[in-house]
């Protein structure tokens, strides 16, 4: 897809889904969305950004990336809507979504996830 700017390996893909799981399960704040993560992401409260790689057509969230690099928050890709909709949670597919406000348990796999996300980047 043309918004996708970087290529994320599966084995990172799959720990970010953890994360979000983890994230849902553990109390930790999630905003759901598009409306939602842009908004997170303007307010400064968003910590990750997860973006799906399936989205149609591409202009809903080609400017996420934009954003996200022009408040300095780190984004990344997965495959599928169905998979971050299920990482988080809910019954239907989810588009995008912003992690803000991390539990304890998970504050090193934040960290770990955003080091190599800004590793793929250089």
């Amino acid at each position: 897809m043309s918004y996708i700017d970087i290529e994320i390996p599966d084995a990172l893909k799959t720990k970010v889904l953890d994360l979000v799981k983890t994230t849902v399960n553990k109390q930790g704040k999630i905003k759901k969305g598009m409306n939602e993560t842009t908004k997170a992401i303007e307010r400064g409260i968003a910590k990750l950004v997860v973006i799906a790689g399936d989205i149609s057509p591409a202009e809903i969230v080609m400017h996420l990336p934009a954003i996200s690099k022009e408040k300095k928050v780190p984004y990344v890709f997965v495959n599928t809507r169905a998979e971050l909709g299920k990482a988080a949670n809910i019954s239907i597919p989810c588009s995008a979504l912003a992690i803000t406000n991390a539990p304890k348990e998970t504050e090193s796999d934040l960290k770990d996830i955003i080091k190599k996300v800004a590793a793929l980047r250089k």
